[in-house]
């Protein structure tokens, strides 16, 4: 159907993505293509999916959709229901299955927003509803690019050299795809009409903006990780070691798929890797009182902490 790049690969589809860039290039990473799937006993997760998880293969179902197949990196198999809507295969693919993909692939996931300011990227992290596409949103209104939404993706090669030893280069964010998730009273107070955005899942009042304008498919360098959350003040303060650690690992992606896959990654690798982030990346709570009024002063209090503070103090080569 079309070639496609995301997050660094190049995807040959037989299902239609609107959502992603599309590319001349005729060989591809990944695959994606139909076929019916023998799927073992699945196990219920936090997030609705029911899903049997091995090393390098991940059965993943939604009632809403059907089954998708996710193996080494390099293929996603797609079982759909008959009254399946294209519009939700495309938001478990693009979310949770691209999620593993990208885990598969070696890549560090967080579920988060990436916003790139002067050449360098910053991450929105937070639970579900703390605002991170509605910040992004805010910022990509001041004129910066938002480089993905719901996924993060980077290398994390673990440094084995002393842990006080500085780093001597970036871990590098790829972008995802031009698309923002915005809530409908967030959309209206950015300028959108929701209205005119496709609804992303019938039971939520909840709307895709598509963007094209500025978007780049270039690796950024990663600076800092933001953790939202509310309070009566709007400000901005690190994180300490512990709290950025119990930050990372709450936040990364492939947490929603429970103990399934923690067991899969093996518990040391992955308190190994989220260390290896808190020493690389420094993190910040962002207090914020939630109101969407107070949009246009958050972005402007991140812009000027990430280029006064965080920029000027760089531990490692850009």
């Amino acid at each position: 159907m079309g070639f496609y790049t995301a997050y660094g690969f190049t995807l040959d589809s037989e299902l239609p993505l609107p959502e992603l860039v599309a590319t001349d290039v005729i060989t591809a990473e990944v695959q994606l293509f139909h076929q019916p799937i023998v799927t073992p006993i699945l196990q219920p997760t936090e997030s609705r999916c029911l899903c049997h998880i091995t090393p390098m293969a991940a059965y993943l179902f939604w009632e809403e959709a059907g089954t998708f197949l996710v193996k080494n990196g390099r293929e996603i198999v797609v079982d759909l229901l008959p009254q399946a809507d294209p519009q939700m295969v495309r938001l478990f693919l693009l979310g949770a299955a691209f999620g593993t993909l990208l885990h598969q692939r070696g890549l560090m996931t967080l579920h988060a927003s990436t916003v790139e300011i002067d050449g360098e990227a910053l991450l929105f992290v937070g639970d579900r509803g703390m605002g991170k596409s509605t910040t992004a949103a805010a910022l990509m209104a001041r004129g910066y690019r938002v480089l993905s939404d719901d996924i993060a993706a980077f290398e994390l090669p673990i440094d084995c050299r002393s842990p006080s030893s500085p780093p001597t280069y970036p871990l590098m964010v790829f972008p995802g795809y031009p698309q923002l998730k915005l809530w409908a009273d967030a959309a209206t107070q950015l300028g959108h009409q929701p209205a005119k955005l496709p609804r992303l899942h019938p039971d939520f009042d909840k709307y895709a903006h598509r963007y094209s304008q500025g978007f780049s498919l270039e690796p950024v360098p990663l600076r800092a990780i933001y953790v939202l959350g509310f309070g009566d003040t709007l400000e901005i303060a690190p994180l300490t070691a512990s709290s950025a650690l119990a930050a990372v690992m709450r936040n990364w992606y492939c947490a929603r798929f429970g103990q399934q896959m923690l067991e899969m990654v093996g518990m040391a690798t992955h308190f190994q890797r989220c260390t290896e982030l808190v020493r690389r990346v420094p993190l910040y709570y962002l207090q914020r009182s939630g109101a969407l009024t107070e949009l246009e002063a958050i972005a402007r209090c991140v812009e000027q902490h990430f280029t006064q503070v965080v920029q000027p103090f760089r531990s490692t080569p850009a």
